[in-house]
């Protein structure tokens, strides 16, 4: 194993030889210098895994020895020891990137907790995170074995979610992979459990909240305080995106986040004109048919009404508005017209704003090589949703909203997954083109692998026919004809598909932002 080597610059090196021997016995390698442009010399000319840099030096001090080591390595980690406690002192240092500070009179046991903070701290972290893994692992695998309900399924994966961010910021492939066979595992636990129970909670009160209750349960309790409300519907996004750009809400707001089941199928047409008119699709079908298209375009053409929707199941609950304000968000341009606009909005009961941002992402990276190489998998999901985040116009609002003391919910309407396995399915040509779901006649499908559902009534789902059935995968399954099989795998396969029964695509985010106190 490689030795680490230090260089430790202090104008009152000679007096620090014990240190030094203290340190090289215990198989660091030391070299020493007493003033700072000694040490930008040896720098530019070796190389160093750390520097010990004093504070107080003659000549060039510490703040100007460092300001030079990280113009020629920015990277390289250093730890200031200064006999000063001052504050700005160390605002300084810190605004110099130091890595650590120690104070002076300094002992060994210190030094070797500085240097095991810096040059050790990712091997520290590996294996303090292994050990809390394998005992999150163990939990994880008895409450599966117990059988959870639908509130503990709920907890499951917002954990599962929070160790993805976890993951992320260490670089274990054996713990990944093992996290990655955990949440297959559960996903097939929990598409069993779907499987079993959800028509049921369609026609029961023992169920989990779901898309048409996010109106009702969620937003009515805020409108019917009297202050402004922001309803802010993310199309297409998971918890761990949610996650992902979390923290800089918090700066923002005092938020309680709450976790929802999308109804199914996890689609737009279907999940989101249910949050916004509090019925299943076949009643909204049959009470608003005008609103209920059948079109190549269903996308387009059936979450055209929104507005009216939502403004009928307020009046239906019994919170007449005036006027409700609703925007939906598909470009820049339009994300910028929010973002002048806002402030004006900061009397209105009711503003609903719905970013199509990430659903966008979602389906174009299914058939654009650029995104497929630039998002490869969930990790890069998350990097990219915080990287459009942090610099949206999205955000920005946000923060104008922030000033305003309104309330602020943000959910979504479905989130995605990506999928590895294909499942074939036998249909006419006037089956959905669909990934995760079908709609059809006499669909023929393999059931280890979806749900086919013969009778589309009892799920809240309408038809085109009587002999009209549908198919939902589960898992990371998706669906190809058995004619076109290896052209739509290698269309599909590793792409983020929704439509169907995952935790990914079914356990959403709701969270109720409020001004900070």
């Amino acid at each position: 194993m490689q030795r680490i080597k230090i260089l430790w610059v202090d104008d009152e090196i000679d007096l620090l030889q014990p240190f030094v021997i203290f340190l090289e016995d215990r198989g660091f390698q030391l070299e020493t210098v007493s003033n700072g442009s000694d040490a930008v010399s040896m720098i530019t000319n070796d190389s160093y895994d750390l520097v010990l840099l004093d504070e107080m030096m003659p000549g060039m001090n510490g703040l100007a020895t460092l300001k030079e080591i990280k113009r020629i390595n920015s990277s390289l980690p250093v730890v200031m020891v200064t006999k000063s406690e001052e504050e700005g002192l160390m605002d300084g240092a810190i605004a110099g990137q130091i890595a650590d500070y120690l104070i002076k009179p300094i002992n060994p046991n210190q030094i070797i907790m500085a240097i095991k903070k810096v040059i050790q701290a990712d091997d520290i972290k590996r294996d303090l995170i292994g050990r809390e893994y394998a005992q999150f692992s163990a939990q994880l695998n008895q409450k599966i074995f117990a059988e959870p309900n639908y509130e503990e399924w709920l907890e499951i994966y917002r954990d599962l979610c929070r160790w993805d961010l976890r993951l992320d910021g260490i670089n274990e492939i054996n713990i990944s992979q093992t996290h990655f066979l955990e949440k297959l595992n559960c996903n097939s636990e929990f598409s069993d459990y779907i499987t079993r129970n959800y028509r049921d909670w369609l026609r029961s009160e023992q169920r989990p909240l779901f898309s048409i209750d996010v109106v009702p349960e969620m937003l009515l309790p805020e409108l019917d305080q009297g202050h402004p409300v922001y309803l802010i519907v993310l199309d297409c996004m998971r918890l761990d995106q949610y996650f992902a750009f979390e923290p800089m809400l918090n700066d923002l707001f005092d938020i309680n986040l709450n976790l929802y089941y999308s109804i199914l199928p996890t689609a737009t047409p279907y999940s989101r004109n249910a949050i916004f008119s509090g019925l299943l699709p076949l009643d909204i079908a049959e009470t608003y048919p005008q609103y209920w298209n059948d079109t190549d375009d269903m996308d387009n053409s059936r979450n055209r009404n929104e507005h009216q929707l939502i403004d009928a199941q307020l009046s239906e609950l019994g919170h007449k508005l005036e006027e409700s304000r609703y925007i939906k968000i598909f470009t820049p341009d339009e994300a910028a017209f929010v973002q002048r606009k806002v402030n004006n909005w900061a009397n209105e009961k009711l503003v609903v704003l719905v970013y199509n941002f990430l659903d966008l992402v979602a389906h174009h990276r299914s058939q654009n090589q650029i995104l497929k190489e630039a998002i490869p998998d969930e990790k890069a999901l998350r990097d990219f949703t915080k990287h459009w985040f942090i610099h949206s116009n999205f955000y920005a609002t946000l923060k104008e909203i922030s000033e305003q003391g309104a309330t602020v919910i943000i959910t979504t309407d479905h989130g995605s997954i990506r999928v590895n396995r294909a499942s074939q399915i036998v249909g006419d040509k006037e089956t959905t083109t669909t990934v995760r779901y079908k709609q059809g006649k006499n669909l023929k499908i393999n059931g280890k692998n979806a749900l086919l559902i013969k009778n589309p009534a009892e799920y809240g789902l309408p038809v085109r026919n009587i002999v009209d059935n549908y198919a939902i995968t589960r898992d990371d399954y998706y669906f190809v004809y058995p004619n076109s099989f290896h052209q739509y795998q290698k269309q599909f396969n590793g792409t983020f598909q929704h439509g169907g029964i995952s935790m990914e695509e079914m356990i959403l985010p709701l969270a109720v932002c409020k001004p900070k106190k």
